[in-house]
């Protein structure tokens, strides 16, 4: 307290004015603020909560859409080789096994076993459940060993 009684009356009037200031700055900025943020961000998390909320009970509204694509009846051999043959790939060795095909393919262009890969997929309703590719010695041509399923 000494140093306060070393000061003059005039510096004194200046803290006296000063400091409440400061106070009401540091409360503002060191706990309002910070209060005002949080209540933001919760309203914010609620406001996303109450959207997936209301999707969530639309959802039940709305017509079931189909689990997949209507089975195809042909046997998966036949469906191999005509996607290959629409692809544009030649099939060295088509191996039946129990509910597999095994598809060996022997220098067939990358790009193009892609595709067919794709399309095997998408439209013949078969999954791919091994794939090897190996590359040749020619740019851009792979030997490849597929070894395909139903799709259930």
């Amino acid at each position: 307290m000494k140093f306060i009684s070393a000061l003059s009356s005039r510096e004194k009037l200046l803290i006296l004015c000063v400091l409440p200031v400061i106070i009401l700055l540091a409360a503002y900025r060191f706990g309002w603020m910070p209060l005002s943020q949080a209540r933001a961000d919760a309203k914010a998390e609620i406001a996303g909560y109450l959207t997936v909320i209301e999707a969530v009970q639309n959802r039940g509204a709305q017509p079931q859409m189909p689990d997949a694509a209507p089975a195809v009846l042909a046997p998966m051999a036949t469906r191999v080789t005509q996607t290959a043959d629409a692809a544009g790939i030649l099939v060295r060795r088509l191996e039946p096994d129990a509910d597999l095909v095994r598809v060996t393919l022997d220098d067939a262009q990358f790009d193009r076993v892609i595709a067919w890969i794709s399309r095997l997929e998408t439209e013949a309703s078969l999954k791919v459940v091994g794939l090897e590719i190996d590359r040749r010695t020619a740019p851009g041509t792979v030997g490849a060993r597929v070894t395909l399923e139903n799709m259930q």
